[in-house]
């Protein structure tokens, strides 16, 4: 192999493990976490409600607040149906903003079990490129106006 052959293949490798390149794509950190939210909802949903509250999450997002605007679609039995809503959580150094998508069932006349997924699909300053999903579980022991929800995410850009 000429030299100038053997030092432009060296450049390049150089180069390549440098931009953090390996196989020619480069790797995005995974990072997975479990938060809790406390949430408030604003009135009675009408079908359209909102809804506040806190979110307490590992780092790096920490502890902030929760706001998100909903759609009920009642389901064919009576107790049960669909939530899509958007939401947004506020914390010190950014926000994260995505969709959620919910079943619920009622499981008692007070009691309201809540679950489906979530989709991250924005974010501001340090949290800008945030992207992934992961599951929504919420419980309500008062007809859905006070929530206990955990969200699993995995997630990336954060």
């Amino acid at each position: 192999m000429p030299r100038t052959s053997i030092i432009t293949t060296a450049f390049l490798t150089t180069a390549a493990l440098a931009a953090g390149f390996t196989g020619g794509a480069s790797a995005k950190k995974v990072t997975q976490l479990s938060c809790t939210l406390e949430i408030t909802a604003l009135g009675q949903p009408n079908p359209s409600g909102t809804q506040v509250g806190t979110a307490s999450c590992p780092d790096p997002f920490g502890s902030g607040t929760h706001f998100s605007a909903y759609t009920v679609t009642s389901g064919a039995t009576p107790g049960t149906g669909t939530i899509a809503a958007t939401f947004t959580n506020t914390y010190h150094r950014g926000t994260a903003s995505g969709t959620a998508a919910m079943t619920f069932t009622a499981t008692s006349a007070t009691s309201v079990a809540y679950s489906g997924t979530v989709t991250y699909t924005s974010g501001t300053r340090k949290f800008k490129h945030v992207q992934g999903g992961g599951t929504i579980e919420c419980t309500s022991t008062d007809r859905g106006a006070h929530k206990s929800c955990t969200v699993t995410s995995t997630l990336t850009g954060v």
